[in-house]
C-alpha cells in the first residue's frame, strides 16, 4: 500500500518540480539567505512479527490519544486502520539483505556538479547504494561523496517500495498558512528582525555581471580596482559587488575589458588588473515575491536570494569593515579586551535577509578574537614570557609559528620609512645570528653573511635581538628572512583557528550580555552602518526600517514530572528540585581509581561518605567502596605504558564484577580521558565515571546530586519521567531518534567527521542507546544511517518486546540548503531500515530539523514575560508565525532558562510528517522532550535525544584521541574502534 504524501492527504501524488540549472559561480551561494521556515535480517519470522505489531498501547493512553486527535488526523483514520490491518496480516516474504554501505557520488566541495546531477532529466532522486557487508564492518573506503543512483542488491520488493516512496518526497506545507498554534498563554515579544520593504525591488530586473580579474590576487584590491573601472566605463551606475567576481546592477550594461592601475598599500607600489565584465544572467526580482506567497524549501529562487544578499552587504562592504561571511567587524572605538596569547576581542555585527511571512533583515552582535596589532617582540615577551636576549626553546618556537603563520606583518627599519613593506608569514627560520645566505658584493663578490651582518652592511641597522628566530615571508619556495624585531602584526586580520579554553572563558565573561544590553549593542551597530545613507540600497529599491519587529508569541505550560511513587513535581520556568529517583539502582561493587598524587585518601573517603549520604536522599543505595587503587601519573608519562597499566587494572576489576569505576584524573595531563574511555568502552567493557581532581576536592551537595543523576542513568536506572497527565499522547508506541554529525576544525586536516545517532529503547522514551560511525571530513549526510536505524529498531524490539508504531527523528545541525538531501538520503535510509524488518513494516515518520546556529534573539516586552535577573523570555516561549517560513511549518522555541547573557531560542523545521501532527502537538512534544535529559534538573535548550546524539558524537571523538586515522580506510578504522558489544547491551546509556 503506498504511503500517503503529507502534503496531499487525498492520496494524489505529485513529483518534485525540476530545478533550473544554476549559472556558473552561483551554486555555492544559493543557500546564503536564511529562509525561515544491522546485522542482516531480523531472526523472527513473519508470524512473530505479526504478534509484535498486534501489541497495543495502554488502554488509558489510547483513549486519551483518540480524544486529542486533530481534525485532520481523523480524516486519515480509516486509511491508517486499513494499513495497520494489512500489517497484522503479513504474508510470507523473504528477508531483505542489509544495505550497509551508502557511498556518495559527489564531493561536498563541488556543489556545481552535485546540482547538475540533481537536475538531470526527469528529476530522478538518487537511490542509496547497497552492499552485502555487515554494519559492524565496512563503512566504505571513500565516504566523501553523496550516495549514488543505483538499485540496491537487496530484496526487489523493497526497491519497488522505495521507488514509489521517492516520488513523493516534498517538504509538507503548513496546514493553515495564516495561523500558528494556540496552546499556551498568548503574549507579544520583539525579535532582532528589521522589516524590509522590497516593493520597489520586486518591480525591478537585476543584471548579474561576471567580473574577471587578471591577476587573481590580491583580492583586497578588487573593490578599489572595480570602482575605478566602473567610474570609467559605467559612470553614474550604482552597483553591488561581493568582493570576488559577482556584480549586480539595475541597468543593462555592455561587457568591457580594460587595464586598471591602483595603489597597493602593502608595498606602496602600483597594482595592475585586467578587468573583464560580461552579463551572465537577468534576474526578475519578483521571484522573491512569488516565494513569499507559495515558495518551498525544495526549490528556492537562489539567484534572486543571492542578489538580495549582496545588495544588502554593499553598505558594510563599502565601509571597508573586516568581513567573514555575513559578519562584519569595524575598527574598535575603544581599547579591545585582551584575550591573552596574542589575541584581542573585537565586536561586530551579523546581518542576513530572512524570508518570513514578510521580508526581514536579521541583525545581531557578534564577537571574535583577532590577532593583536602589536610588535611581535611584545608577543614574545608578554604572551610567551620569553627573554628576547636568549634563544627560544622548541616549544615556544612552535607556539610562535602556529600563532604567526599565515598572518601579515608590517616591516620597517626604524627611521627608514622607505623600507616599509607588508609581508605574509609562511614559516620561521633560524635566529638572525645563525641564518646565513649568499650576498653579492660589488667589491668582495659573493660572500656568506648572516641576517645580523646583512642589516649592518645594507641598512646600517644593528639587530638588538640576534638570538630570536627570523620570519620566513613571501614565496614559500624562496628563502626571504626578516628579523622578527622589525615586524608588527597588521590590524584587523581574520584568524580562523579555534580559541583556547582560557580565551573562550574571557570572551564569555565580557560578551554575555542581558537582553537590554544586547539590544543596545545592536542599536549601536545600526548607527555605525547607517543603511539609510547607502545610495546602492536606494538604487535597488530596498528600504530598511531600523527597529525591532513585534511578533505574536505564546508561553507553553510546564509539564509535570514524575519521581518515585508517582510523586509529581511542576518545574518553574524550566527549573525544578530533584526528588527520589523513579527507578533507583543499588550500587554494590564499586571502586575509585586515583591517578592524581595530590588527592589523598582523606579526600576520597569524604567522597565515599558524601556519595552514600546523597544517594540515600535520592533513593539510591550505595554500598561501601572497595579499597582505593592509586596509580599516580607522572607529569611526563609514557603513553603506551599507561595504556597497558589501565587495561590491566580494568580487566582485573571486570573479573571482580565491578559495576562502576570512578577515575580521578589530574587537571594538567591531556589525552588521559581518551585512554580511559578507549580501554573501558572499546576493549575491556567496564563502566567508568571520570572526575577531575579539582572537582573531587571542591564537591558540594548539588555536585553529588548531579553526579548521581549520571550514575543512575548509566546503570539503567530512571531519574524521572513525564507524569501520566503530561505525557503527550503522540508519544505512545514511538521510538525517538536524535542524530548529529560533528566535524573536524579547519586545522584538523587528517581527522574524520563523526556521525552519532541516539535512540530510545523503552516505552516511555527515557532510556537511550547510541551508534556512531566515522565518515569523511565535513560530510554532513549520515552515510550508514540505514544500518544504524536497523540496529536500533532491533534494540527497541528486544527491550520492549514490540516494534515501534511511529518514528520521531530529530536531526541536528543541518542548513536549509540540505533539507532535500535529508529527505533523499536519510529519510530513505529510515524507510529502508524498516522494510528490512518486514516488507509491510512502514511506521509513520516525523522528521524535524533542529537548528541552533542562527542569530534570532527574543526580547520580552512585558515584565510578566521576563525570567530571572537577566530579563530573558520565559522557558516555553514559542514563536511560529510572522518571522517563520512563509509556507512550511517551522518555529522558534526557547525551552530553557538562561543562566547568563541573552537566551538563544532553538529553531525547528518540519521537513516530513506522516503522523500528521498539528503545530500544538509538535511544539508540545519538542518542549516536553527538553525536560527529559537525565543529567540535570533543568529544561535544556533542545530535545534530550538530540543532546544525547551530541554527547555520543563527542564520546566517539575520545575514542580517536592519540590515534592516527587513515582517511582512505575508514572502514578499517571503524572496525578497529568498535564498542564492546556486551558492555553496550548491559549499560546502553554509558555515554551520558
Amino acid at each position: 500500500m503506498p504511503i500517503m504524501n503529507p502534503n496531499k492527504p487525498n492520496n494524489q501524488f505529485s513529483g518534485v518540480p525540476g530545478k533550473k540549472k544554476q549559472k556558473k559561480g552561483l551554486e555555492q551561494r544559493n543557500s546564503n539567505i536564511n529562509v525561515e521556515h544491522s546485522q542482516g535480517p531480523l531472526n523472527s519470522g513473519p508470524k512473530d512479527f505479526q504478534q509484535l505489531l498486534q501489541n497495543k498501547p495502554n488502554a488509558k493512553q489510547e483513549s486519551v490519544q483518540k480524544q486529542t486527535k486533530p481534525k485532520e488526523a481523523k480524516q486519515h483514520q480509516t486509511q491508517k486502520k486499513n494499513q495497520l490491518e494489512e500489517q497484522n496480516d503479513l504474508p510470507q516474504t523473504s528477508q531483505s539483505k542489509p544495505n550497509t554501505k551508502q557511498q556518495t557520488a559527489q564531493k561536498q566541495n563541488k556543489p556545481k556538479e552535485a546540482n547538475q546531477k540533481q537536475n538531470k532529466k526527469g528529476n530522478k532522486f538518487a537511490e542509496i547504494k547497497s552492499t552485502q557487508k555487515q554494519s559492524g564492518g565496512s563503512i566504505g573506503k571513500n565516504l566523501s561523496t553523496m550516495p549514488q543512483s543505483s538499485p540496491t542488491q537487496g530484496n526487489q520488493q523493497i526497491e519497488q517500495q522505495i521507488r514509489m516512496f521517492k516520488s513523493q518526497l516534498l517538504i509538507p506545507k503548513r496546514r493553515n498558512p495564516q495561523t500558528g498554534g494556540s496552546m499556551g498563554r498568548v503574549t507579544e515579544i520583539e525579535v532582532n528582525h528589521l522589516p524590509l520593504n522590497l516593493d520597489k525591488l520586486f518591480n525591478k530586473t537585476v543584471y548579474h555581471i561576471d567580473v574577471q580579474f587578471e591577476p587573481a590576487h590580491p583580492k583586497t584590491l578588487f573593490r578599489i580596482a572595480l570602482e575605478e573601472f566602473n567610474n570609467k566605463h559605467y559612470p553614474k551606475i550604482h552597483f553591488a559587488f561581493d568582493g570576488s567576481r559577482n556584480m549586480y546592477t539595475t541597468k543593462e550594461i555592455k561587457g568591457r575589458t580594460d587595464l586598471i592601475t591602483v595603489l597597493n598599500d602593502e608595498n606602496k607600489g602600483a597594482a595592475e588588473f585586467t578587468i573583464i565584465t560580461s552579463v551572465v544572467n537577468i534576474i526578475p526580482m519578483n521571484k522573491i515575491q512569488e516565494y513569499l506567497k507559495s515558495g518551498s524549501s525544495n526549490n528556492p529562487p537562489g539567484e534572486a536570494f543571492q542578489a538580495l544578499d549582496i545588495i544588502l552587504k554593499n553598505r558594510p562592504f563599502s565601509l571597508r569593515f573586516s568581513n567573514i561571511g555575513r559578519t562584519f567587524f569595524p575598527l574598535s572605538h575603544s581599547t579591545p579586551v585582551d584575550l591573552g596569547e596574542g589575541l584581542e576581542l573585537w565586536n561586530g555585527f551579523f546581518q542576513s535577509p530572512v524570508m518570513g511571512w514578510k521580508p526581514y533583515l536579521n541583525i545581531d552582535v557578534v564577537h571574535k578574537g583577532f590577532p593583536k596589532h602589536q610588535p611581535l617582540i611584545s608577543y614574545i615577551t608578554n604572551d610567551l614570557r620569553c627573554d628576547p636576549k636568549t634563544e627560544m626553546d622548541s616549544q615556544n618556537i612552535n607556539t610562535l609559528l602556529n600563532y604567526v603563520k599565515g598572518l601579515k606583518v608590517e616591516f620597517m627599519v626604524p627611521m627608514q620609512p622607505n623600507t616599509k613593506r607588508l609581508h605574509k608569514v609562511v614559516g620561521i627560520f633560524d635566529s638572525a645570528s645563525k641564518f646565513t645566505f649568499n650576498m653579492k658584493d660589488p667589491v668582495k663578490g659573493n660572500q656568506m653573511v648572516n641576517v645580523v651582518q646583512y642589516f649592518k652592511i645594507v641598512r646600517n641597522y644593528i639587530i638588538k635581538y640576534p638570538n630570536l628566530p627570523c620570519l620566513h615571508v613571501g614565496n614559500v619556495n624562496k628563502k626571504t628572512a626578516i628579523p622578527i624585531e622589525l615586524c608588527t602584526l597588521q590590524m584587523g586580520q581574520i584568524r580562523l583557528k579555534k580559541l583556547t579554553d582560557t580565551q573562550i572563558g574571557i570572551m564569555i565573561k565580557n560578551t554575555a550580555r542581558p537582553p537590554t544590553e544586547r539590544r543596545q549593542a545592536i542599536a549601536n551597530s545600526l548607527r555605525d552602518i547607517k543603511y539609510s545613507q547607502d545610495p546602492v540600497l536606494k538604487e535597488f529599491g530596498v528600504d530598511i526600517k531600523e527597529q525591532f519587529v513585534s511578533v505574536p508569541a505564546r508561553v507553553l505550560d510546564q509539564p509535570s514530572l514524575a519521581y518515585a511513587h508517582n510523586t509529581e513535581i511542576k518545574p518553574k520556568a524550566g527549573i525544578w528540585k530533584v526528588d527520589k529517583f523513579s527507578k533507583p539502582v543499588h550500587i554494590k561493587n564499586w571502586v575509585v581509581l586515583n591517578l592524581d598524587y595530590q588527592i589523598n585518601i582523606i579526600s576520597i573517603r569524604n567522597f565515599e561518605k558524601m556519595l552514600i549520604t546523597t544517594g540515600k536522599d535520592l533513593n539510591v543505595t550505595i554500598n561501601s567502596m572497595n579499597p582505593v587503587i592509586n596509580c599516580f601519573l607522572p607529569r611526563n608519562f609514557n603513553l603506551d605504558e599507561f595504556k597497558a597499566t589501565i587495561e590491566s587494572i580494568f580487566t582485573k576489576l571486570k573479573a571482580c564484577n565491578t559495576e562502576i569505576i570512578f577515575v580521578v584524573i589530574p587537571e594538567i595531563q591531556t589525552g588521559v580521558y581518551g585512554i580511559i574511555k578507549q580501554k573501558s568502552e572499546l576493549e575491556v567493557g567496564v563502566l567508568t565515571q571520570c572526575i577531575k581532581s579539582n572537582t573531587i576536592s571542591n564537591m558540594n551537595i548539588p555536585t553529588y546530586s548531579n553526579l548521581l543523576l549520571k550514575i543512575n542513568s548509566k546503570l539503567n536506572g530512571t531519574n524521572h519521567t513525564l507524569s501520566n497527565k503530561s505525557s503527550p499522547p503522540c508519544m505512545v508506541g514511538a521510538i525517538i531518534f536524535g542524530a548529529d554529525v560533528t566535524h573536524p576544525t579547519l586545522e584538523q586536516t587528517s581527522t574524520p567527521s563523526v556521525a552519532a545517532v541516539a535512540a530510545s529503547h523503552d516505552i516511555s522514551g527515557i532510556q537511550y542507546n547510541m551508534e556512531w560511525r566515522l565518515q569523511a571530513p565535513r560530510v554532513e549526510i549520515i552515510q550508514d544511517l540505514e544500518n544504524i536505524i536497523h540496529l536500533q529498531l532491533i534494540k527497541f524490539k528486544d527491550k520492549t518486546k514490540t516494534v515501534p508504531k511511529k518514528i520521531f527523528y530529530f536531526r541536528d545541525g543541518v542548513s536549509e540548503s540540505q533539507f532535500l538531501q535529508l529527505l533523499e538520503y536519510e529519510l530513505i535510509a529510515i524507510r529502508r531500515a524498516c522494510l528490512r524488518l518486514h516488507i509491510k513494516y512502514k511506521p509513520p515518520v516525523t522528521f524535524l530539523v533542529v537548528q541552533k546556529r542562527h542569530h534570532t534573539r527574543m526580547f520580552p516586552k512585558f515584565t510578566h514575560d521576563m525570567d530571572g535577573n537577566f530579563g530573558n523570555v520565559i522557558s516555553g516561549t514559542v514563536v511560529d508565525t510572522q518571522i517563520t517560513h512563509p509556507t512550511e511549518l517551522d518555529f522558534y522555541l526557547c525551552s530553557h532558562s538562561s543562566i547568563q547573557g541573552t537566551s538563544r531560542p532553538t529553531k525547528y523545521h518540519r521537513i516530513w510528517d506522516e503522523n500528521y501532527l498539528t503545530e500544538d502537538q509538535l511544539e508540545q512534544l519538542t518542549f516536553y522532550l527538553c525536560f527529559m535529559f537525565a543529567r540535570c534538573t533543568r529544561a535544556i535548550a533542545y530535545p534530550a535525544p538530540t543532546y544525547y546524539a551530541h554527547l555520543a558524537a563527542f564520546r566517539a571523538r575520545a575514542y580517536l584521541e592519540n590515534k592516527t586515522i587513515n582517511l582512505n580506510r575508514l572502514d578499517d578504522e571503524q572496525s578497529k574502534n568498535k564498542l564492546n558489544h556486551l558492555f553496550t547491551v548491559n549499560t546502553p546509556m554509558f555515554f551520558v
